[in-house]
C-alpha cells in the first residue's frame, strides 16, 4: 500500500513528457479549490442568515408557547395558570387572546390580527426592546391602547401624536357569512406605540389589552395561548416536562425553534437546494479530473507493462491511479479550505460584501460550522473517486511487457 502511495505522489507531481499533463492536473486541483471553496460559503451564508432571522424572530418570541391541540382557543384554567406560576424555573406566565380584524384609520382600512395580552406580556416577550415610537403599554388604568406593528402602522398611516383619530376595530361575526356588512361590533382604539418584532408580526398585528380583546369578542374566558418565561439557568427540559404534566395531553408545549418551524425549514431546504446545485457543479469540474488521469495513464504506458511483468495485479495498479484522483482532490480540498478560511476572515474583518443600505446589517452574515467542512470534504473525495474509476480502468488494457514480445 505504502508503494502504491509512493508511485501516485510521484506521478502527480514527477517530470512529465508533456507540460499540458502539469497545466491539467493544476488546473484540476485549482477548479476543485474553488468548488469546495464556493460549498463551504454557500453553506456558510446561509449558516449566518439562518442564525441571524431565527434570532431575530426568537427575540421577540417567548421562551415557551402553549397552544390548544382541539382548536383556536381554549378556555382558561385558573388553576393550571397558578400551577405554571409555581414551576421552578418559570419566572412569569403571560395570557393572550388572538382574532383575525379589520382596522381602520381615517379612510384607509386593512386586514390583520387584534391581539390582547396581560400585563406580564411586556416582559415575557421583552416588548420594550422593539418599540419604535411611543411606550408599550397594553392599557392603562383599564383604558385599552393600541400598540402597532409597523408595517401595519405604514399602511394604515397612523399618527401616534394624533389624539383626535383613532384606530377602529372591527370583528366579524361568525355566525352569519362573512362579508363587509357583517362587522357590527366596532371598537376604537388610541394609538400607543409602534414595535418591530419580525415582519409577519409588523404587517398584521396590533396588540392591545386582554380584556378589551376578550369583550369584542365576547369570549370572557377564552385564550389563544399561554406565553411562559422561563430562568436561563434552568434546566429547559425539565421545566418542559413538568409543564406537560401540568397541562395535559390537550395542548401543545413549543419552545423558540417550533415557534417559527415553518420558516427555518424552509431556509433549510433553500441551503440544502444550494448545496445540490453547487455538488453539480463540482461534478462537470471534475472531468478535468479524468481528463488528467487518462493522460497520465497514456504517458505512463510503459512503467505500468513493466509493474505488471514484475507480478503486480491489475488491481494493483489500478489501485495507483485511483489514488492518484484521490490525491488530487485532496490537495484541491486543502486550498479549497485555506481559500474559504480567507473569505471568512475578510468577510468579518472589513465587510468586503455588503448588502444594500435598507437591510438590517451592514453585510453579508457568515458562520462557519465544522459539520459543512467535513460534508464537503466527504462530498469532494467521493466524487474524487468516481472521477477515478474510469481512467483507472484503461490499466485493465495495458498488458506487461513479456507478453508483447
Amino acid at each position: 500500500m505504502f508503494l502504491i502511495a509512493k508511485i501516485s505522489y510521484r506521478y502527480l507531481f514527477g517530470k512529465k513528457s508533456s507540460q499540458a499533463i502539469h497545466w491539467i492536473s493544476g488546473i484540476s486541483i485549482i477548479g476543485i479549490s474553488v468548488g469546495t471553496a464556493a460549498l463551504i460559503l454557500v453553506l456558510s451564508v446561509f449558516n449566518g442568515f439562518e442564525g441571524l432571522l431565527s434570532g431575530l424572530f426568537s427575540k421577540y418570541n417567548p421562551d415557551i408557547k402553549i397552544i390548544s391541540k382541539l382548536g383556536k382557543t381554549f378556555p382558561e384554567d385558573p388553576e393550571i395558570i397558578k400551577k405554571l406560576h409555581q414551576i421552578p424555573g418559570v419566572l412569569l406566565v403571560s395570557r393572550t387572546l388572538e382574532e383575525v380584524a379589520m382596522f381602520q384609520y381615517g379612510v384607509a382600512q386593512e386586514f390583520g390580527i387584534l391581539k390582547g395580552v396581560d400585563s406580564n406580556y411586556v416582559i415575557v416577550c421583552a416588548a420594550n426592546s422593539a418599540v419604535l415610537e411611543g411606550a408599550f403599554v397594553p392599557e392603562k388604568e383599564g383604558v385599552p391602547l393600541a400598540n402597532i406593528g409597523i408595517g401595519i402602522r405604514n399602511k394604515l398611516g397612523v399618527n401616534l401624536e394624533n389624539f383626535e383619530e383613532a384606530v377602529n376595530v372591527f370583528v366579524p361575526n361568525h355566525e352569519e357569512a362573512i362579508s363587509i356588512a357583517n362587522f357590527p361590533k366596532k371598537y376604537p382604539l388610541q394609538a400607543q406605540s409602534v414595535y418591530t418584532f419580525h415582519q409577519e408580526a409588523d404587517y398584521s398585528n396590533i396588540i392591545t389589552g386582554l380584556s378589551a380583546v376578550r369583550f369584542i369578542l365576547n369570549k370572557p374566558s377564552q385564550l389563544s395561548s399561554i406565553e411562559i418565561k422561563i430562568d436561563p439557568k434552568a434546566s429547559f427540559k425539565s421545566i418542559v416536562l413538568e409543564i406537560e404534566k401540568t397541562v395535559g395531553s390537550k395542548y401543545v408545549i413549543k419552545d423558540r425553534y417550533k415557534q417559527d418551524e415553518a420558516f427555518l425549514k424552509i431556509m433549510k431546504l433553500e441551503k440544502w437546494l444550494f448545496y445540490a446545485l453547487f455538488c453539480l457543479t463540482l461534478l462537470l469540474v471534475s472531468f478535468t479530473v479524468v481528463g488528467a488521469l487518462w493522460m497520465i495513464v497514456l504517458e505512463k504506458r510503459m512503467d505500468i507493462s513493466v509493474l505488471k511483468s514484475m507480478g503486480m495485479t491489475d488491481l494493483k495498479a489500478k489501485q495507483i491511479f485511483i489514488q492518484l484522483g484521490l490525491l488530487i482532490c485532496w490537495f484541491g480540498l486543502l486550498f479549497g479550505y485555506v481559500l474559504a478560511g480567507l473569505f471568512y476572515f475578510l468577510q468579518k474583518q472589513y465587510e468586503i460584501i455588503g448588502v444594500p443600505e435598507d437591510f438590517m446589517v451592514d453585510s453579508y452574515p457568515i458562520e462557519m460550522h465544522f459539520i459543512d467542512f467535513l460534508l464537503v470534504g466527504i462530498t469532494v473525495m467521493i466524487i474524487g473517486l468516481l472521477a477515478s474509476f474510469l481512467p483507472a480502468k484503461k490499466v485493465n488494457e495495458i498488458l506487461p511487457i513479456f507478453r508483447e514480445e
